[in-house]
């Protein structure tokens, strides 16, 4: 239950400060480019490319999170097998 708790906030978050993490300046002028200068193929990348962004930083903060917890986990069974 730890788990899937542990997912969905790291989603909520990462999705939610995704944008806030790159400049107001970038945002910009990828939007003035997709809306004028690009073609139907062209705004298709920049779609694509800006998901895959995403998505791998929400894998990255997924893998943080297991490694964090799996070190926790094994710290707690070293402390009860060293009593």
């Amino acid at each position: 239950m730890n788990f899937i708790r542990s997912i969905i906030f790291l989603f909520c978050i990462l999705f939610t400060t995704h944008a806030f993490g790159k400049s107001n300046e970038y945002y910009r002028a990828v939007l003035v480019n997709f809306l004028t200068d690009c073609d139907s193929k062209c705004q298709k990348e920049v779609f694509e490319r800006e998901v895959h962004q995403a998505f791998f930083s929400l894998m990255d903060a997924i893998l943080n999170q297991l490694r964090f917890e799996l070190n926790e986990e094994r710290k707690k069974l070293w402390e009860k097998n060293s009593l």
